[in-house]
């Protein structure tokens, strides 16, 4: 018995010995670790503090809001701490007509998107959008809203055409006019139609300040002298340095006689 009662205290004088103060910090020191990793860890869980309000807003005129709430449904995996900001936000921005989006979210359940939407200015080579920006962009569905003005030139000068778009609608629009469509050939000679159907021939794209200079003729002209007149001009010609060379469109006279005619320009 007595033995026994020996060998007890012996283990626990070798238990204190191995707790001892340096021991107890590093012991305490583990705990706290390992309590945090878990707390960490059961913060990120997808099922921790999930959203119970989704909020998207943004002007939106060619997006569809269902759609776009659909995108965002789908793209939505985790909570308030998990959810992955960037990724849900690269994926919405790889939607043709969102410009850029922002996320926000609110504790403890909200979250808030910001969609800016794309604003076309004109359709380029048939194929896609240029936007404000002078950017390209084409639409998944390859449907163009309607009205867009037509830009059609060789590859890399759509920012170069959106400049001129922009100095020479602006110059027709005090006219009450509109730019339907623009076109650039290899040679870089310009043709503007305007929406009355009026063809304007410019010379060579190079800065658009000599573009504008040539408009210029055609607006001056058009107060002076064409404007009640203007439903007979087909074509104008501004290539030239100081004037414009106008083609009337053509006078048909019907002629002969019973059920015989024959159409003669005039």
């Amino acid at each position: 018995m007595g033995a026994r009662r020996i060998k007890q205290q012996q283990e626990k004088l070798g238990l204190l010995h191995v707790l001892t103060p340096r021991s107890m910090k590093w012991f305490v020191a583990v705990s706290l670790l390992l309590a945090v990793s878990w707390f960490v860890n059961a913060l990120y869980a997808p099922t921790t503090l999930p959203f119970k309000t989704i909020q998207v807003y943004g002007e939106l005129q060619w997006l569809d809001r269902q759609e776009l709430n659909s995108l965002v449904l789908r793209d939505l995996q985790g909570g308030f701490f998990s959810l992955d900001v960037n990724g849900l936000k690269q994926n919405l921005e790889q939607h043709a007509w969102v410009k850029a989006v922002s996320i926000r979210r609110v504790w403890p359940d909200v979250l808030q998107i910001m969609v800016t939407e794309q604003q076309p200015l004109a359709v380029w080579n048939e194929d896609s959008i240029i936007n404000q920006a002078g950017e390209l962009f084409a639409p998944a569905d390859g449907q163009f809203p309607e009205a867009l003005t037509e830009i059609n030139g060789p590859q890399g000068m759509h920012q170069v055409l959106m400049e001129h778009y922009n100095t020479l609608s602006g110059m027709v629009a005090s006219l009450g006019l509109t730019i339907k469509d623009i076109n650039v050939n290899e040679r870089r000679a310009m043709e503007v139609t305007l929406n009355n159907g009026v063809q304007l021939l410019l010379g060579r794209v190079r800065d658009e300040s000599e573009s504008a200079t040539e408009m210029m003729r055609f607006v001056r002209a058009y107060t002076a002298t064409l404007a009640p007149q203007i439903d007979r001009v087909q074509v104008v010609d501004l290539r030239y340095t100081n004037g414009l060379a106008v083609r009337w469109k053509q006078q048909l006279e019907l002629q002969g006689n019973n059920n015989n005619s024959a159409l003669k320009a005039g």
